[in-house]
């Protein structure tokens, strides 16, 4: 039997109350392109209770103290237009550009693309790169957590409580800073990615300074590459330097193959990808 039990709170304590009462089996749910997606295809019981996120006011992009606070209830489309975005965190802007098809984008948000956490979330590997904290409330009260730590943890612990995603709080990029977003799909349009480099990364007097480059889709979570940290810092770009950190950062990856490609053309597209993130520091 169907439950007709839908709610909507419009008060961030009760939302975290019912996600927290195990009785009523609560699914959260703010744009719904996977949650009923999965309904639809008897992936999900019929009896859950749908928890309805859109009413809390969790839309909103702002920057407030220092930092860009992206609401985890704003759709993917919202974040890509924003002029606040484009300026402070273009990097995101494009992820979440590139993300599934315009009829998605509309109704998908940051949130869910993150609380999913599916191999091929762009949005977790966006704000990774951009080194964001998640901001969660619950019954529990708020926490902070790093993005790497969030996306590692069992969903359990992270959004115990009845947990819900307020917003990712995420340093705007500085004058002096470099950014980079590439992702090869086998297609255009609502195709997923089938690898994705991202960078934010210092530079000063010509020379790297910090490096941040997280490799998408080859592993169950993004991954920040520590040989390029290490490679990059204190030296200047050079096209050979680019391919032997290429090199480097494949050797640290172990790609799984899948519907969408094969373990070695991830390894010879991340390769390719990762020179053509880095010569944008030049």
């Amino acid at each position: 039997m169907l439950n007709p039990v839908f709610f909507a709170p419009a008060d961030l304590n009760q939302a975290c109350s019912l996600l927290a009462d195990e009785a009523i089996k609560p699914i959260a749910m703010a744009g719904g392109t996977d949650v009923m997606v999965r309904f639809n295809r008897h992936r999900r019981r019929r009896e859950d209770t749908l928890v309805y996120l859109g009413k809390l006011g969790l839309d909103y992009i702002r920057e407030e103290d220092g930092k860009v606070l992206v609401g985890a209830c704003a759709p993917l489309s919202e974040i890509a237009a924003s002029p606040l975005i484009n300026e402070k965190l273009p990097l995101l802007a494009k992820a979440c550009g590139e993300m599934a098809s315009p009829a998605v984008r509309n109704a998908a948000t940051l949130g869910g693309n993150v609380v999913n956490n599916a191999r091929h979330a762009d949005g977790v590997a966006a704000l990774t790169a951009l080194n964001a904290a998640v901001v969660i409330a619950s019954t529990e009260g708020e926490r902070i957590m790093a993005m790497g730590d969030f996306t590692g943890a069992p969903k359990t612990e992270k959004l115990s409580g009845g947990g819900v995603i307020k917003h990712f709080a995420i340093t705007p990029l500085g004058p002096d800073e470099k950014w980079a977003w590439e992702k090869m799909r086998q297609r255009k349009g609502e195709s997923r990615s089938v690898v994705s480099v991202s960078m934010r990364a210092a530079m000063q007097g010509g020379k790297c300074t910090a490096m941040r480059l997280v490799i998408g889709c080859m592993a169950p979570n993004p991954f920040v590459s520590e040989a390029a940290a290490e490679l990059m810092t204190g030296h200047e770009p050079s096209s050979a330097l680019h391919k032997q950190v290429a090199l480097k950062v494949v050797e640290e990856c172990d790609p799984a193959s899948d519907a969408r490609s094969s373990a070695w053309y991830r390894e010879k597209v991340t390769a390719a990808l990762i020179e053509r993130v880095l010569s944008q520091l030049n």
